[in-house]
C-alpha cells in the first residue's frame, strides 16, 4: 500500500515502521485505528502562525474552564440547577480540560523544535 499511500497523500517521502518512539516535533500527527500518521510542518505550514492559532484555541478553551468553573462553584448553582443540567456541566468541564491539555501539549512540543 505504500504507493497508494504516496499517490493519495501527494508524498514525496514515506516512512513505515511498526512503531515509534522518536520526538514528533513539528509535526502533526493523526490517528486511524491502530495506525499513526506523521506528517512534518516544516518548510510546508507557517510554525509561527501555527502556534498564534494554537495559542488563541488554547486561550479561548482557558476562558471556559474558568467561566464553568466558577459557576461549578457556587452552591446556589449546584443545588438549584436539575442535577442533570449539572451533572453534563461537569462532563463538558472535564471534556475542555482535556482538549486544553491536549492543545497545550501540542503547543509545547510544536515549540520545542
Amino acid at each position: 500500500g505504500e504507493n497508494y499511500i504516496q499517490e493519495l497523500g501527494k508524498v514525496e517521502k514515506l516512512t513505515i515502521a511498526p512503531s515509534t518512539d522518536a520526538e514528533v516535533g513539528q509535526t502533526i500527527a493523526g490517528v486511524i485505528g491502530t495506525v499513526q500518521v506523521l506528517i512534518p510542518l516544516a518548510g510546508v505550514v507557517d510554525i509561527d502562525a501555527l502556534s498564534a492559532r494554537l495559542e488563541k484555541k488554547l486561550a479561548k478553551l482557558e476562558k471556559e474552564i474558568e467561566s464553568v468553573s466558577k459557576r461549578l462553584s457556587k452552591p446556589e448553582f449546584v443545588n438549584k440547577a436539575e442535577p442533570k443540567f449539572v451533572q453534563e456541566t461537569r462532563d463538558n468541564l472535564a471534556e475542555t480540560e482535556k482538549q486544553a491539555e491536549i492543545w497545550r501539549d501540542r503547543l509545547m512540543k510544536l515549540k520545542s523544535n
